[in-house]
């Protein structure tokens, strides 16, 4: 006699049973792995803050000062030329792309980057160092007065503390709460050009950052999808005139600011959840929250404003 053992089907309740625990786990193993996720850029970005860092630092000790925000003809509202040679390319010998920076032709006020030739490809080439991975349009390209395409930026150095912000509910008598890009570049010096970078062509050394490199912000982050599609620039750029808010910012004006307009392109922002990382003059970065003190982020952004602030 044979005997025959038949195997039992899943039944149409197991079936489902089991599709349901396999939904509920992958529901609660996602959010971990898009956490995980975000740490990892978020610690590239760092990374990135901490190579721009090292350059400065290493620009300051070649030339005993530390670059201008730009080099431009053009002041204010008078004649020259508006094309810029900003920061971000100043110090690219120093963060291993010296052989890009030694392709440019010309010198100064004369440098022209929407050549039609190696200018320009130099202000196209994609540098990772200047782009945060977790910010969407990093891959993003766009045309520049010119030079097309070319990608965005998502960082800027301080220029100001106090474009942007009413400091006189805190006992200062300085109300710059209407001021915005507009003012990055115009107007009398009236003390808003505050910071450890200058708004144009002058530098500063290490010995004017009188409140301390630890206690002063150099550079931050910026992204534009949080702004109204205003853009940020790194190397150069071809039109800088009025413009000075595409590669430099005032930590007068809040972290993540919902303001899409002029304001808000002037400060500073980032697609990493509930703040953005900064960069310090002692080559340290830290994460502010956007929930920060106004006035004690403002401070940070100042380099001889004699504050006592302590970031939590």
């Amino acid at each position: 006699m044979t005997l025959r053992f038949r195997r039992r089907a899943f039944t149409l309740v197991e079936l489902l049973v089991v599709i349901a625990i396999i939904g509920i786990l992958v529901a609660l193993l996602l959010p971990a792995i898009q956490a995980a996720r975000e740490a990892a850029r978020r610690t590239q970005c760092s990374n990135n803050l901490k190579q721009m860092g090292i350059g400065l630092h290493n620009y300051h000790d070649t030339h005993r000062v530390f670059p201008p925000s730009c080099v431009k003809e053009k002041v204010q509202d008078g004649g020259g030329s508006a094309q810029a040679t900003l920061w971000s390319g100043l110090i690219l010998p120093f963060i291993e792309q010296g052989a890009l920076w030694d392709q440019v032709t010309g010198m100064g006020f004369a440098i022209v980057w929407n050549d039609d030739g190696v200018n320009e490809e130099v202000a196209r080439t994609r540098i990772p160092a200047y782009h945060c991975p977790s910010t969407i349009e990093f891959r993003e390209m766009f045309d520049d007065g010119g030079v097309n395409p070319r990608y965005r930026a998502s960082y800027g150095v301080v220029t100001s503390g106090t474009v942007g912000i009413d400091l006189t509910p805190f006992g200062v008598n300085v109300n710059r709460s209407g001021q915005n890009n507009n003012h990055m570049d115009d107007g009398p010096n009236d003390g808003r050009w505050d910071a450890a970078f200058t708004m144009q062509n002058t530098t500063r050394t290490m010995a004017e950052i009188v409140d301390g490199t630890s206690n002063t912000i150099f550079v931050g982050e910026r992204a534009r999808w949080m702004i109204g599609q205003r853009n940020y620039v790194y190397t150069a750029t071809p039109n800088a005139q009025n413009m000075h808010s595409k590669f430099s910012g005032s930590t007068g004006i809040e972290i993540n600011s919902k303001d899409t307009g002029h304001r808000g392109w002037a400060g500073f922002h980032s697609t990493h959840p509930g703040g953005a990382q900064f960069l310090f003059g002692d080559g340290a970065t830290r994460f502010v929250s956007e929930n920060v003190n106004g006035y004690l982020f403002s401070c940070l952004g100042t380099r001889a404003g004699g504050e006592a602030v302590n970031l939590p």
